[in-house]
């Protein structure tokens, strides 16, 4: 039986300074990413050497709303530099095998977002109308897939996320705020659809999903047995999710080694 793990990373597997918490000492941690010459992101040696061993009971799927070259950053996930066979970035817009990207299915999903008209260049006027008050910093777009806000928090309206999420999905477009970032990402593109790709591809039957925005629940939902970090913004949106979608009782970092665990521990149930 081929146990398939699908995981977010940030603020899941991996963490910054500012997102791991502060119940974690120096020599517990070890770098995964860096990025012009500086450490970026973490992980627990626990919980890289629990990763790096997943594979000898579980097919490990990383799956991201990073780009192709934020995700090729994250070196200290793979096991001796060798990156897992596929990958998941974009959000789903982008499926790697072998680090090259599966032409074919993001062609399909362009032909999706076009055909519903949630495109870039229609969002884009659309933010204008909405957003154009003080607390917007930058707006980015993602590789043409997504667009993103870097957010001033403290300025920003939060109780007005609720009038904004309804306004874009009526739109087409999904909403997530995490952290600094405002995430509008075409109801297309899901990490649920890519996974599901591979689970037929590698044959899998049996899926575990980890993740921990609200970006994560479509993935989370459709797997067989989800955990979704008790401090993301899923659980503190107090969004609905189905039973067999369970709340981690670590916070921050030490998250990673509770998901890695109870990974290891059912995959050795399911063989």
């Amino acid at each position: 039986m081929t146990v398939l793990f699908a995981s977010d990373l940030d603020q899941t597997l991996i963490y910054s300074r500012n997102s791991m918490g502060m119940e974690v000492t120096e020599e517990e941690l070890v770098e995964v990413e860096r990025y012009e010459g500086k450490p970026l992101s973490f992980m627990t040696k626990k919980s890289q050497s629990a990763l790096w061993h997943i594979s000898a009971s579980a097919f490990f799927l990383p799956v991201t709303t990073r780009t192709q070259a934020q995700y090729e950053r994250v070196t200290g996930i793979f096991n001796g530099q060798q990156a897992p066979r596929f990958a998941i970035v974009s959000n789903g817009a982008v499926i790697l095998e072998n680090g090259k990207p599966i032409k074919e299915w993001s062609e399909e999903i362009r032909q999706q977002c076009v055909s519903r008209k949630t495109i870039i260049s229609e969002l884009l006027p659309e933010i204008e109308r909405h957003f154009s008050e003080d607390w917007v910093l930058k707006v980015k777009e993602a590789e043409e897939w997504f667009v993103y806000l870097i957010v001033d928090r403290a300025r920003f309206p939060t109780d007005k996320l609720d009038f904004y999420t309804t306004v874009f999905k009526e739109l087409g477009w999904g909403m997530s705020l995490q952290g600094r970032k405002l995430y509008f990402m075409p109801e297309s593109i899901t990490k649920a659809a890519a996974a599901l790709y591979i689970k037929e591809r590698i044959g899998a039957s049996y899926v575990l999903a980890a993740g921990d925005s609200l970006l994560d629940l479509d993935l989370l939902e459709s797997a067989d047995y989800g955990m979704v970090a008790s401090h993301g913004e899923a659980v503190k949106s107090r969004v609905s999710m189905s039973g067999h979608i369970h709340k981690t009782d670590k916070h921050g970092i030490k998250v990673g080694e509770e998901i890695l665990a109870r990974v290891a521990e059912i995959s050795l149930q399911r063989q």
